[in-house]
């Protein structure tokens, strides 16, 4: 896997419109984004429930286009076969969350799918240093993971700066995904200190004051003055 020569686009579904989730989904193909990012919650790892696999499977089935799950989940070895029967998909968990993270990581691998990690604010690079060389991609999380809408940690774009240089250094080849509050001001900055997936949500692309298309040509024109 090479790393991107391009911004990688991976919009929150749970932040889309589902009285018209067709619409949504025909915009998203016609805008040519790279992954839809389905945010599981159980109600424990963070006081919220938010999507299943069912309708994850409907959107995959109806667009083609990659699955990027994120899994906030107590017990993510219990459920992990549930997110990796589509190949191709990405599965990001929370290392924490599982008693054995090289072994999770190995089965979505083996599963066909790409093995990715997520890092709390409260989680330092530090500690996971040793999975980097065993993971597709690191998604970094600028938020308290739970919510949408929430403000950015200012502490945490320096954590995405780290990962790419620890990747320069041991020529590592994962991708490094931001997901919290990625804004219309806060894009340039999280491209700048090395983002390579963008996860869109109501402060960008899902926001009420202007259509989707304006909101994707909007975006691509701050994605490349920020190159």
């Amino acid at each position: 896997m090479s790393k991107p020569k391009k911004t990688l686009l991976s919009p929150s579904m749970m932040c889309a419109d589902f009285l018209h989730l067709e619409e949504e989904l025909r915009v998203l193909k016609s805008e040519g984004v790279d992954m839809l990012h389905i945010d599981i919650m159980d109600g424990q790892y963070v006081p919220n429930f938010t999507l299943g696999t069912d309708l994850a499977k409907t959107m995959y089935d109806f667009s083609g286009i990659t699955l990027d799950y994120h899994l906030m989940v107590e017990q993510v070895d219990d459920t992990i076969e549930l997110f990796t029967e589509i190949p191709g998909s990405y599965v990001t968990f929370h290392p924490e969350t599982s008693k054995h993270p090289v072994r999770t990581i190995q089965k979505i691998r083996d599963k066909g799918c790409k093995p990715s990690i997520a890092i709390d604010p409260a989680i330092s690079i530090e500690t996971i240093k040793h999975l980097l060389p065993l993971v597709d991609m690191v998604c970094v999380m600028t938020v308290n993971p739970g919510y949408a809408g929430q403000a950015l940690i200012p502490f945490c774009l320096d954590k995405i700066e780290e990962l790419k240089a620890w990747r320069t250094l041991h020529e590592a080849d994962f991708l490094i995904e931001v997901d919290g509050n990625v804004s219309w001001e806060n894009v340039p900055k999280m491209i700048r200190v090395g983002s390579d997936v963008l996860v869109l949500g109501t402060s960008s692309v899902f926001n009420k004051k202007e259509s989707r298309h304006d909101s994707y040509e909007r975006l691509r024109k701050t994605i490349q003055t920020s190159l």
